[in-house]
């Protein structure tokens, strides 16, 4: 394999002293949020690494599997390759050990892809060079817990110059791991020194997994190989939420880098950075959803993005400061609690086909990154999405009385105007008295909890993000 066959020099040393220092021991006791078991429907480590073999054998040549890398507890992680195009679609799936759909909906792609010759498949082999790695978290797959498995005493010990350091702020201590998605820098080249620990949220991430640097090396061999990594995608799981204004589930929402309003100062170091770019694959995947399903697909939404989120330790926003476009996919649901799914992984798979396609036939050019933010949200980030709530509830039920949701609707849309005009005092001022209406509302029983705590919630958010 030209790319991802190759062996990774860079974490062979890492690799090898935490496989001969063996696995950490009294895991199988360990809390991994998984009282309920998990739906045996899931594929294994075993039963990945079958799939993917059996793939590879089937396509006779025109897919090619290769071991990336191993992880803490000596696990191989798989890679696969297909494609001869010159534009490269870099994939993840199960970063997070409890996210379970991404190697589902990889390995059908990758059947298809492998043995099809129906016109799509072709053209995508022909136009893309599709790189995957199903499943990143082989660790915390078998546990069913975010975190991998890599104590901080054996980070310390593969990494000496942070002895005596404090941990990183994504290390969870009971889990003995960290959140991969949160071990990632711009700077490829960066290794972690105890004076940046532990850091935030709104920091980079120091690569101490060999995770992080997995994915990182497999990106920067392709970027070696073709010039740059065109695109990168990476499925996860989240919540059940609903859409603002119609109360419909969303079944997925998708999202481009998080990283603070437009023009952000903090990146003038990383000119490559292109959000608009990010957007239109985003809007592609979206598009494919919709396009490839064989029913109607109402809960396509954003995911969560209010201007001011800055997450730049994500693997997504590392690989768009280096000018990558990238995508999330995030979908209801995590496992153990929510069980197999095949329309889910079916929605993961044609969201991937709207991208691969798009990127073959170049058509992801004429797409307008702007269309993307028309897509329906289901998080507040302005007044105005309060007043459609409110709206909703009252059409529900959920708020009893013309008079109450009245009152509600007339304060808010007092709190719009001056949102508008951004007078973030009076915006503050007066989000605090219809919090204290709410607190009389829920009182004399014309709102349930549900909507209580939702506005709460919302009114909270607003008053702190005005009061910055």
């Amino acid at each position: 394999m030209k790319t991802i066959g190759k062996k990774l020099a860079s974490i062979v040393v890492i690799v090898s002293l935490l496989v001969i220092m063996g696995p950490i021991t009294g895991l199988a006791s360990q809390d991994k949020v998984n009282s309920v078991s998990v739906d045996d429907r899931w594929m294994s480590h075993e039963k990945l690494r079958e799939n993917l073999y059996q793939i590879e054998k089937d396509s006779a040549g025109k897919v090619q599997v290769d071991v990336v890398g191993y992880s803490y507890q000596g696990r191989e992680i798989y890679g696969a390759r297909v494609g001869t195009g010159d534009k490269v679609l870099l994939i993840n799936g199960n970063i997070h050990g409890n996210e379970k759909s991404g190697p589902e909906a990889l390995i059908q792609m990758f059947r298809t892809l492998g043995t099809s010759d129906n016109s799509l498949a072709q053209s995508v082999r022909e136009g893309v060079t599709i790189v995957a790695i199903p499943r990143l978290n082989v660790d915390g797959a078998e546990v069913t817990q975010r975190q991998n498995i890599f104590p901080w005493k054996d980070a310390m010990e593969a990494f000496p110059q942070l002895v005596g350091a404090m941990p990183p702020w994504y290390y969870h201590e009971r889990n003995g791991g960290f959140d991969i998605n949160r071990d990632f820098h711009p700077n490829v080249s960066y290794e972690p020194v105890p004076e940046d620990l532990p850091g935030t949220g709104a920091d980079f991430g120091f690569f101490l997994t060999n995770e992080s640097r997995i994915l990182r090396d497999v990106y920067l061999d392709l970027k070696a190989e073709f010039g740059e990594v065109e695109a990168f995608v990476y499925i996860h799981h989240m919540g059940t939420p609903q859409m603002i204004e119609t109360g419909e589930d969303v079944t997925i929402a998708i999202d481009y880098p998080p990283l603070g309003p437009e023009d952000n100062p903090k990146y003038a170091d990383w000119p490559k950075l292109n959000q608009d770019r990010s957007r239109k694959y985003a809007l592609a995947a979206a598009l494919g959803v919709k396009e490839f399903s064989d029913k109607e697909e109402p809960g396509v939404a954003r995911y969560i993005h209010p201007e001011e989120r800055d997450l730049p330790g994500q693997a997504r926003s590392s690989f768009a400061l280096n000018g990558t476009s990238t995508v999330l996919f995030e979908m209801p649901g995590q496992q153990p609690r929510f069980g197999y799914d095949q329309e889910l992984i079916d929605r993961v798979e044609n969201g991937l086909w709207g991208i691969a396609a798009r990127m073959a036939d170049h058509s992801i050019d004429r797409l307008n990154g702007d269309d993307f933010l028309k897509l329906p949200k289901y998080w507040t980030s302005h007044v105005s999405d309060m007043l459609a709530l409110v709206e909703r509830y009252a059409k529900e039920g959920e708020i009893t009385g013309d008079e109450a949701a009245r009152s509600l609707k007339t304060h808010l849309i007092a709190v719009n105007h001056y949102e508008e005009k951004e007078q973030a005092n009076k915006v503050v001022k007066h989000m605090k008295s219809f919090k204290l209406l709410l607190d009389q509302q829920k009182e004399n029983r014309f709102i349930s909890d549900a909507v209580y705590n939702r506005l709460m919630s919302d009114s909270n958010y607003l008053i702190e993000k005005w009061q910055q």
